[in-house]
């Protein structure tokens, strides 16, 4: 089985979309969504609910989530030897240069901006697959990219 993308997204509207549009583009990972900070860290540790979780391929990460931030989730993950070699990806409706500063600062391994619906929103979605997907070698995976 390949190893998922983990997807933290606490707007179902922006989540169903991003899913909608990954089942039309070829070689997608299996995607697994969790709602909040809380839940990315429990499936990260492989707590609770998550203890047979595999390891995501890469994790795609909203900044603006209730309780823990995805500020903090992404300066917990990256502090953490066993989790710090996953790429980080803030997916975000932030366009702030402060944003985009401290999650590079914090270990971010691309910034991309969460655009409206629509064209913009697909062709986010494709440059996100063709590059982490078809063109990176990612850690832990057993074979080069397809």
């Amino acid at each position: 089985m390949a190893r998922p993308l983990l997807l933290v997204e606490d707007s179902d509207s922006d989540a169903e979309a991003l899913l909608r549009l990954s089942r039309q583009l070829p070689l997608s990972p299996p995607i697994i969504r969790v709602h909040s900070g809380e839940s990315a860290l429990d499936f990260l540790h492989r707590r609770g609910e998550h203890v047979n979780a595999l390891r995501p391929a890469l994790v795609l990460l909203d900044l603006h989530l209730p309780g823990i931030g995805g500020r903090e989730v992404l300066s917990l993950l990256k502090a953490d030897p066993e989790l710090r070699s996953i790429p980080v990806i803030i997916f975000s409706s932030s366009e702030e240069p402060l944003d985009v500063e401290e999650a590079y600062a914090s270990g971010a391994n691309s910034y991309l901006h969460k655009p409206p619906g629509g064209i913009r929103l697909q062709t986010a979605a494709q440059a996100l697959q063709a590059f982490w997907f078809t063109a990176a070698l990612l850690p832990g995976d057993k074979e080069p990219p397809r």
